[in-house]
């Protein structure tokens, strides 16, 4: 609780700019002295509200001059704290304070009865569990923290907290588990966001995402450099395993991080399935990210020399008949016809969904091939790249893995098997030489390597697996 002998300049001044900044005031008689509530509509709980005005007009005896007294006598039961500051009462009333005012008080009191609006808590669409728990964030910082704080009952979990944006005044918390996490890392981490001096927030985490990296090279860089997650079972394996993670008020995901590529291919149902089986799943994400860059590039050059790679030729048949379009133009148009479809599904109301899917998915792709267009073979292998790119739930990487298979095809088409070669060796490079924030490789535990770490992300144990 705030103590100071400064008094509150001026009160209807300060009554006067916070009806204007849209607060609901109530005045009220206590003991025969006027106090004024002020509150946003929305933010708080109106029975708890209604319960306090009843205690405070029908309060017998007289009241302590000072504000600290007053509390302890009359809102004793409620989270209080005291202030002189306009711009920090202002501050605290637009966090869904109730800040109560009285020209008998030397002090403003601002009263925790918060209830903001926020959605219940259910399962994210695009983390589904068969085994797990059921639960998944919301936009409500406070509910996330409790459903943290439910799955690890310990003292070792740090809860640091920071308000960032001038305007928008966001709360953001950094967990961490004080007897797993590199110090040197949250030291670093901490300094980065107590210094972040921004206007606001706007799009909240993907905001304060660009703060922590904020260089060139990171924002180009097409590869996340954060794990983002809806669960808060995954978030609270993440700190076991000495993660440090990130929550954002109005945002329904936490950031985890450091992460490298391989992060990318755990799923929550890899720990609720027995060792052989979530080792297996992981396994089988890596081998379709694999297929999902390279199948079409080496088809197409398959194409273009059938005594090169004949089994690829082979699985679907040979390429016979005539076409309009070259195969190299048909595999990149098809690329961008695809993201116009999801592009126009995510506009598309859900009772036209399925006209959405019989228009996109059978007229055109039938009329596509009967016009002489496409082949259905590069129809096959651009459905099965379109698919396979929600194997891995980060929707940025899924776009990390188009990026490269065009930039592959593009390759293959200019200078065949060597050209997907070196390009290969290029991203290679380039994600050995990208570093994470604790300054490891985006490539690790394969770069440097690991051995231990390397088995133990593939091959998880049933005590789990700690960070090297």
């Amino acid at each position: 609780m705030s103590s100071t002998s400064s008094k509150i300049p001026d009160f209807q001044l300060l009554k006067k700019r916070l009806i204007s900044v849209g607060a609901v005031c109530t005045e009220l008689c206590c003991s025969g002295k006027e106090i004024w509530l002020f509150n946003i509509d929305g933010l708080v709980d109106t029975q708890r509200l209604s319960l306090l005005q009843y205690a405070l007009q029908n309060h017998v005896g007289d009241l302590p001059s000072d504000a600290e007294s007053f509390a302890k006598e009359l809102v004793c039961i409620h989270e209080y704290s005291l202030s002189h500051s306009p711009d920090e009462i202002e501050k605290l009333l637009f966090s869904g304070m109730t800040v109560l005012l009285s020209p008998h008080l030397d002090r403003a009191v601002m009263i925790g009865i918060r209830k903001p609006p926020t959605r219940s808590i259910s399962e994210p669409d695009k983390a589904k569990t068969l085994r797990g728990p059921h639960e998944g964030f919301c936009e409500n910082i406070i509910i996330n923290l409790a459903l943290v704080r439910r799955r690890i009952r310990s003292a070792a979990l740090n809860v640091k907290k920071y308000v960032i944006g001038e305007e928008t005044r966001t709360d953001v918390c950094l967990l961490y588990m004080d007897t797993k996490a590199d110090k040197g890392l949250v030291k670093k981490l901490d300094a980065i966001l107590s210094s972040i001096k921004v206007k606001a927030l706007g799009m909240t985490q993907e905001s304060l995402a660009s703060q922590l990296f904020g260089d060139t090279f990171s924002r180009l860089d097409p590869y996340p450099k954060l794990r983002y997650t809806e669960r808060p079972d995954t978030v609270s394996a993440m700190l076991l395993e000495g993660k440090l993670v990130i929550l954002c008020d109005t945002s329904p995901s936490a950031m985890i991080l450091p992460v490298s590529l391989f992060d990318f291919f755990e799923e929550s149902d890899d720990y609720y399935f027995p060792i052989l089986t979530g080792s297996y799943m992981k396994i089988v994400r890596l081998l379709v990210y694999l297929a999902t860059v390279y199948l079409a590039p080496l088809w197409l050059v398959a194409t273009k020399n059938t005594d090169i790679l004949p089994s690829l030729l082979s699985f679907v048949g040979k390429v016979e008949g005539e076409y309009t379009l070259p195969i190299f133009l048909q595999l990149l148009i098809i690329e961008f016809a695809v993201d116009g479809l999801k592009l126009a599904s995510l506009n598309t109301p859900s009772a036209l969904s399925n006209s959405l899917s019989v228009v996109g998915g059978l007229l055109l792709g039938d009329y596509a091939i009967k016009s002489g267009w496409f082949i259905p073979q590069t129809i096959l292998y651009s459905a099965f790249t379109a698919m396979a790119n929600f194997v891995p739930s980060n929707l940025e990487l899924g776009y990390c893995f188009k990026f490269q298979r065009m930039i592959l095809i593009v390759a293959a088409e200019l200078f065949g098997l060597w050209g997907i070669a070196s390009v290969s060796l290029i991203f290679f490079l380039l994600l050995a030489f990208t570093k994470r924030l604790d300054g490891k490789s985006y490539l690790y535990p394969l770069i440097p390597f690991s051995g231990k770490a390397f088995f133990k992300m593939f091959f998880k144990t049933s005590k789990g697996r700690e960070e090297e």
